[in-house]
């Protein structure tokens, strides 16, 4: 553990399932169960900033914002967008832009 972290302890509730596989997580990696319960709420936290930032530019949020969004590179939030096959400008979006540019 890096000593120049904050730590803040804090208590949650869950179901006996729930932490025997963070149990079975922990001990497959050699970790400790606060390691482990980390790792998974960042994973968790930073896979639903991603799905947020894909659901808001098929919204039409612009690429740029979603990738903020997402706290991704272009070209990293751009593989994101290709491995669910969704492409940056569907002909929506574009027709929008094109409607708004000709108002």
């Amino acid at each position: 553990m890096r000593k120049n972290k904050e730590l803040v302890r804090t208590n949650i509730l869950m179901d006996k399932g729930l932490l025997n596989e963070i149990e079975k997580f922990a001990k497959e990696r050699s970790e400790d169960r606060s390691t482990a319960i980390r790792q998974l709420i960042k994973k968790a936290l930073h896979d639903q900033r991603i799905e947020l930032a894909v659901k808001r530019f098929q919204e039409g949020v612009s690429f740029r914002k979603a990738a903020a969004t997402a706290g991704l590179e272009y070209w990293d939030f751009q593989a994101e967008l290709d491995k669910r096959g969704i492409p940056i400008m569907d002909s929506i979006t574009l027709a929008k832009r094109k409607i708004k540019a000709g108002s």
